[in-house]
């Protein structure tokens, strides 16, 4: 359809057929969205180059205690050696990161695909161990004598084979049914389309909105239990005092790291699906990669909050002597050994 002038109005506007309106904002927007922000990229680098360091130190010190120093599987390390694991995994994947937040992709884009299910499966593989984590340490703790039979190393491998496998059906049922789309050349790790994703809505709830409620069930209630719980000496009222601020600071790095990834996620979606501005959604895109990087760095601190602090750890290494005060029975090593 031509586009239609009044001759005898020379200030008349021809008007542009509709299709074209909407291939111009498209364009528009795709040119928003394009858009690099040099002080985000700025931020990635220095998160990203931070983890990679502290990350691969840190998670290198604990392959060497848990596959040179230990000898006995027990439930924490069958948890700590899949938490690590899945660290190593996240690991592999940030010099690509740091390449795609400095450069445009130029690499295979097979390559990029890959690394994206790498990078997001292991994030939600990280959660979902961390909650399994807090659910051993609930049973432990609430149900002394009963634990003895629910837990044990091999319980604890199946229930992390299965998350695994939960995780890997669901990211290819994805894969297979979801809606094909063009990919952005020249960018990878970012969204360049406006389009709500509902595979990102659902790895959301299910990956984190799921867990969450179950962490801080299972974290609250065991510090309440630590708490109530009569000490029989100075030393045992030393082991629960610490053992209160090392479940405190883990559910506070839980969700400093990644509540704010997914509270940004859902107001992304919302967003998108209101066809708000593009202005508005470029900014919410750069929020949210913000948040990622910070709950990348949950990989070092895993390290600290996780691996550092469990007794049969330091126990398994050189770095602190064993004491003979350090050795407690197996009801005390049950309050404990967090």
């Amino acid at each position: 359809m031509m586009a239609s002038f009044n001759p005898k109005n020379p200030y008349s506007v021809p008007m542009l057929p509709s299709s074209t309106v909407n291939s111009n904002q498209t364009e528009n927007c795709t040119r928003i969205m394009e858009e690099r922000n040099a002080t985000l990229a700025m931020f990635q680098l220095i998160i990203l180059s931070l983890t990679l360091f502290f990350g691969t130190l840190f998670n290198s010190f604990a392959i060497w205690v848990f596959c040179c120093k230990m000898k006995k599987w027990t439930e924490t390390r069958v948890f700590m050696m899949s938490l690590l694991f899945s660290d190593c995994c996240l690991l592999l994947t940030i010099p690509f990161r740091i390449y795609a937040t400095q450069h445009r992709w130029d690499l295979p884009r097979e390559l990029c695909t890959t690394l994206a299910y790498a990078y997001f499966m292991n994030t939600y593989l990280s959660i979902a161990i961390i909650t399994l984590i807090s659910v051993d340490r609930y049973i432990a703790i609430k149900f002394p004598l009963r634990s003895r039979s629910l837990r044990s190393p091999k319980k604890a491998a199946l229930a992390c084979a299965i998350v695994f496998a939960l995780l890997l059906c669901t990211r290819i049922f994805i894969l297979l049914t979801a809606e094909k789309s063009v990919p952005s050349p020249g960018f990878c790790f970012r969204k360049i389309l406006t389009r709500p994703l509902k595979r990102n809505l659902y790895f959301t709830v299910t990956g984190f909105y799921i867990p969450l409620p179950i962490i801080i069930f299972c974290t609250t209630e065991v510090i309440r239990f630590l708490k109530m719980k009569d000490k029989t000496s100075v030393y045992e009222h030393e082991c629960i005092k610490k053992s209160i601020k090392i479940m405190s600071a883990n559910l506070i790095i839980f969700l400093v790291c990644f509540l704010p990834l997914h509270i940004l996620n859902i107001i992304r979606f919302a967003m998108e699906s209101l066809k708000l501005d593009c202005t508005l959604i470029k900014l919410i895109n750069d929020y949210v990669y913000a948040a990622q990087v910070i709950g990348d760095l949950n990989c070092c601190l895993d390290s600290v909050c996780y691996y550092f602090v469990a007794k049969e750890f330091w126990e398994s290494t050189s770095v602190l002597p064993r004491s003979n005060h350090l050795t407690t029975s197996p009801e005390q090593t049950e309050d404990t050994n967090l």
